[in-house]
């Protein structure tokens, strides 16, 4: 790989009419990320404006001084594989890891870096070329500043009904109905139910984006896990008629019993919040053929849709977003963390799958892709 990359490389250069030399120097001078040139020694011989900048350092106070003093990292300091590596891409080869700006000033900031060598014409390592991503790090920690208060906000609105519902009972809880007690207690309890699912949400999107999601993949009854699922909803689904069309010889899914579970929970449990009470829900599926989808010959299709009011165009773009909630009055009454299609569509990727959504006043279908449980797969599994 590694040689086809140099060979595309020695072609584009030799196309070029620019000087490499005024594309290096501009890249260094331009750059919004830190960019150091070190030798084999760990000695600094170059250093763009925008790593001098973070430094409060002026370039020619920082060349000349030993890496090891500037930055604080394991992929610097010692074993380029050393540290927590980060994943920057899909390219699970960018050799990227956590890191320390060693500031002068007191504020030493963290921030992926990656620490490359130079090669030369004949293979050998000329020096280190050492990416300080300040755009990447101030983008993640804008992100996370937004999710923190996103989720303080989620917290504080429960926590604030049961402390003041329990702060009633105890203040006048003699003088209170056994009607009124039982309602309060009622509301606790509610709204301590709504804890733990924002609490369980946020675990299931830490362990997602943390790639430590632990998976069992086997093959699957579907119409199995649909009853499982209508059976486990059935306090919610007393208003609306559940139909469901999984055809006998269906293939089974190849996919983690709990998470496919979660995933449907998901999808039904929205279809009964966003339409009206005695309107239906149907879960229908079949199996995919090769002629419809050549990426993935082997797959089965699982649809949710809904009688609901529809998702708006612009409102179908956001709503696998994080803390999504779509402005509907049928939804208003019933709390919701908006991590459930979040999560939805990442346990659906992670499963090798596929989910759209296709909506209109009136009607909503959510349309799940999963790979089928081949024998190949299963002779597969069974072997290892």
């Amino acid at each position: 790989m590694q040689g086809s990359t140099d060979d595309t490389f020695q072609k584009l250069r030799a196309k070029l009419t620019i000087k490499p030399q005024d594309i290096y120097r501009s890249f260094l001078q331009y750059s919004a990320d830190g960019v150091l040139v070190s030798e084999a020694s760990g000695a600094i011989v170059a250093c763009n404006p925008a790593f001098a900048r973070l430094c409060s350092e002026n370039p020619e106070a920082i060349v000349g001084r030993h890496l090891s003093t500037i930055l604080d990292c394991g992929c610097v300091n010692g074993d380029p594989n050393d540290g927590e590596k980060l994943l920057l891409s899909t390219d699970e080869n960018l050799n990227v890891h956590a890191g320390t700006v060693v500031s002068t000033n007191g504020m030493d900031l963290s921030f992926p870096i990656s620490h490359s060598p130079i090669k030369t014409d004949d293979g050998g390592e000329s020096g280190f070329l050492t990416v300080v991503y300040i755009i990447q790090a101030s983008s993640v920690q804008q992100a996370q500043t937004e999710f923190v208060s996103t989720v303080s906000h989620e917290l504080r609105t429960p926590l604030t009904s049961i402390k003041g519902f329990a702060d009633t009972i105890l203040r006048a809880g003699e003088r209170l109905e056994a009607g009124q007690q039982k309602r309060y207690v009622g509301i606790i309890k509610d709204q301590a139910d709504r804890l733990t699912r924002l609490v369980e949400d946020l675990l299931a999107v830490s362990r997602l984006e943390s790639r430590k999601l632990q998976m069992t993949i086997r093959a699957i009854d579907l119409n199995d896990a649909v009853q499982r699922v209508c059976r486990n909803l059935m306090e919610k689904t007393r208003n609306h008629k559940i139909v469901t069309k999984i055809p006998q010889g269906l293939p089974p899914v190849w996919a983690d019993a709990d998470r496919l579970e979660q995933i449907l929970t998901n999808l039904v449990d929205n279809a009964i919040k966003y339409s009206p009470a005695g309107t239906t829900v149907t879960i229908a599926a079949r199996e995919v053929i090769a002629r419809e989808t050549q990426e993935n010959p082997e797959m089965v299709e699982i649809a949710v849709t809904d009688q609901g009011g529809g998702i708006t165009p612009e409102n179908i773009n956001q709503i696998f977003n994080k803390f999504t909630l779509l402005d509907n009055p049928l939804s208003r009454a019933t709390e919701g963390t908006g991590l459930g299609l979040y999560i939805t569509r990442s346990l659906v990727l992670a499963l090798g799958g596929t989910i759209n959504v296709v909506s209109e006043p009136g009607e909503t279908t959510f349309v799940v892709l999963l790979p089928q449980a081949t024998l190949e797969k299963q002779a597969a599994r069974g072997r290892g």
